[in-house]
């Protein structure tokens, strides 16, 4: 009996072992005929209201609608885009956890954060550009300078005098201004914000003189006389600003200063090919709805409607040591 006993046990152990072992397994890799087949979670690494939080928005609704499974954003903002980009590295590759980003979180943080919780290169699949975002300078009404350019000869002539706000440490609003600072010898002070919403507050109420801000969220203050647009960055003007010049235009032509910030949407490493080529389809589908364009050049955005792996990829690694030169150059730190 003792022997049949131990015999029940063995086969029951095992069956326990192999039940176990089954359900620790990764599952099959799922081909796009099928997926998806449940909910996906789209990361957003910032507060709902912004720009990319919008646009991840209108882009679920247009997934949800094609593909017959709900696309819901989760918003995990913290530590300029920090705390969504390490949520997405360390979720399953199966294509259930997307997000929506803003380049700055894998350009510029490798340069400004002394440690990050995942790897930039090796931890993400860039899956397409959706768009490219310029920003514009903005000033009291009442400063000294018209445009950009003089705003340039202004610094220049009067090192010390200018007081800059930017919406945080090692942004594209921070690292753009403090090189414009070192090419003129400017001397300015910079003053970080945590946000756009606070900066634009102080600079509206006069605690700072000007920054570089999104279209958006300013517009409504230069409408009301309240601030001035002196410039455009990127190489050329926005469709949502036509009147107002680039800096480019205006003789401030350096290579940063023709540079854009943009979004593109990454899922975790290893996610199965098949179903990022129908991620990417769906979104080029998305993308070349009109009304999908309006919203999302309402943000002062240019929509990317072809984009691709490859070429989201090769974004990335052009920007890379632009970035690392910029924040050198700003001193931005973070811990």
């Amino acid at each position: 009996m003792n022997a049949i006993r131990r015999t029940t046990w063995a086969l029951a152990a095992g069956l326990a072992l192999m039940s176990t072992a089954m359900a620790q397994a990764p599952a099959p890799a799922q081909d796009a005929a099928s997926y998806p087949n449940r909910p996906v979670k789209v990361i957003v690494g910032w507060a709902a209201g912004g720009a990319t939080d919008v646009i991840a928005r209108v882009l679920s609704e247009k997934w949800s609608k094609s593909m017959g499974q709900s696309f819901v954003v989760d918003n995990k903002p913290g530590a300029g885009g920090i705390m969504g980009a390490d949520a997405l590295a360390k979720s399953p590759p199966d294509g259930y956890t997307i997000s929506v980003f803003l380049s700055a979180t894998l350009t510029a943080n490798q340069f400004v954060y002394n440690k990050l919780p995942y790897n930039p290169d090796k931890d993400f699949a860039l899956i397409t550009h959706l768009t490219n975002g310029a920003v514009v300078l903005a000033a009291r009404p009442e400063t000294p300078y018209a445009t950009a350019r003089e705003f340039a000869d202004y610094i220049k002539a009067h090192p010390g005098k200018v007081k800059y706000g930017s919406y945080g440490t090692g942004s594209f609003g921070h690292v753009i201004m403090a090189y414009i600072d070192e090419m003129q010898r400017g001397q300015m002070t910079h003053v970080p914000y945590k946000g756009e919403t606070p900066l634009l507050q102080d600079l509206v109420g006069g605690s700072v003189e000007l920054a570089l801000v999104s279209v958006a969220n300013s517009e409504q203050h230069v409408k009301a006389g309240k601030l001035k647009y002196l410039g455009v960055t990127g190489p050329k003007r926005l469709q949502a600003l036509p009147n107002v010049p680039t800096l480019a235009e205006q003789g401030l032509d350096e290579v940063p200063l023709k540079m854009v910030g943009w979004t593109g949407i990454a899922a975790p490493a290893g996610t199965p090919k098949p179903i990022i080529d129908k991620l990417v389809a769906e979104t080029h589908k998305a993308l070349q709805d009109p009304a999908v364009q309006a919203r999302i050049m309402g943000f002062g955005n240019e929509v990317v409607t072809n984009g691709t792996p490859a070429e989201a990829l090769a974004r990335y690694k052009a920007d890379v040591p632009i970035w690392k030169k910029l924040v050198d150059l700003s001193g931005a730190r973070a811990n």
